[in-house]
């Protein structure tokens, strides 16, 4: 509008100019081929209505040049105010649209063809600097989507890959047992203690492929989990976190210590995840602990977290770096029954919800889990 403005009274004042010149060169005209009429006489309106009936000779460029005059008088007003809508946007344009809208298209090229490593710059605060801000919260938006979809590609990939390195093991096996009873069995070359022996043996690790494939599923089935925000109290649902934890050592001679730091009385939890995340930091912790277990409840920022610390060797090196991969066991692991999944259940469940989780040594010895988890607000 303002633009307009500008331009309206420009227009006008032109067309006011032009009009007024147009007509004092006809009347000059005039007065050159009629020397019986002054210039106060041409200011008689019966006299200016009248001057078109005068039989004048002009030349031919003066008729030109009073035709011009006409036309501009007649015109001048259409053409100003035309002219200055025209430069009114045009400027406009240029000043206002044409910077956000290289922006956009550019913009709008990289997307399509899966660029997004870039930012939108930060424009001016009008319609303009609002359609920009709302660009790059698109763009942000599906960058993180791309981040997150690759990033679950490549943890199924490297699941896919892990299982199946894990299963050559007892595989070769029950190959290698395989071959031994056609071999030997139809000579009758094994005895039966060795023969019961050998079929114990396989039966143990083809319990062991059965356990592998439920994992493999479960771990397949957490990418499919949605997360189910609920406002629980906080007192009641930590006092079941903390009976969850003695049931879980009841079989152990270990101390549990519990402590509870959230001032908040109530927080919107997916309990389900959360009890699930807590599950396996408890059972990480009780496979490794010697004496004590400690747990510590906190809510910082936005974040409700879970520290687990226990009295074990801790971590090595190794495992800081690997013991969230899955089915990771370190060297000196025996356990037939631990697959090494429990760790990288409590990251994926935690990244699900905006977490994560921090794997350190003690101070005074031991291991620490932390998960963090980015709570949904009401």
């Amino acid at each position: 509008m303002i633009y307009m403005l500008v331009f309206v009274l420009i227009a006008g004042l032109l067309s006011v100019i032009t009009i007024t010149g147009a007509g004092q060169i006809r009347n000059n005209m005039f007065l050159k081929y009629n020397d019986s009429y002054t210039s106060a006489d041409i200011e008689n309106p019966a006299i200016i209505y009248n001057m078109k009936d005068f039989n004048t000779d002009y030349s031919y460029t003066d008729e030109q040049i009073i035709k011009l005059c006409s036309f501009l008088d007649s015109w001048s007003i259409l053409i100003f105010f035309g002219l200055a809508t025209l430069a009114a946007s045009l400027l406009f344009y240029h000043n206002k649209l044409k910077q956000p809208i290289e922006i956009l298209r550019e913009a709008s090229a990289k997307i399509s063809n899966n660029d997004l490593d870039f930012h939108i710059p930060q424009y001016n605060e009008d319609e303009m600097g609002q359609l920009c801000r709302s660009f790059e919260s698109m763009r942000a938006a599906l960058e993180d989507n791309n981040r997150q979809m690759w990033r679950s590609i490549e943890d199924r990939k490297q699941l896919n890959a892990a299982f199946s390195h894990d299963l050559r093991t007892p595989l070769t096996v029950l190959r290698g047992y395989a071959d031994f009873l056609n071999r030997y069995l139809p000579e009758d070359k094994i005895s039966k203690e060795k023969l019961l022996d050998t079929i114990t043996t396989m039966s143990i690790h083809i319990l062991r492929l059965e356990n592998y494939v439920q994992i493999m599923g479960e771990a397949q089935k957490l990418e499919d989990i949605s997360v189910a925000w609920t406002q629980v109290e906080v007192s009641v649902f930590l006092k079941q976190l903390s009976s969850l934890a003695e049931f879980l050592a009841r079989e152990h001679s270990l101390e549990l210590s519990f402590e509870n730091q959230i001032a908040e009385q109530s927080l919107n939890i997916d309990t389900g995840m959360v009890t699930r995340i807590y599950e396996n930091m408890i059972a990480n912790s009780l496979r490794y602990a010697s004496q004590t277990i400690s747990v510590r409840f906190e809510f910082v920022k936005g974040f409700f977290s879970i520290t687990v610390n226990d009295d074990g060797k801790g971590f090595s090196s190794q495992d800081l770096k690997l013991a969230t991969t899955p089915f990771y066991t370190s060297k000196a692991e025996a356990e037939e029954s631990h697959y090494g999944m429990g760790l990288n259940i409590c990251k994926v469940l935690a990244e699900k919800q905006g977490g994560s989780i921090q794997l350190t040594n003690n101070k005074s010895g031991g291991a620490c889990v932390k998960v963090s988890i980015l709570l949904h607000q009401s």
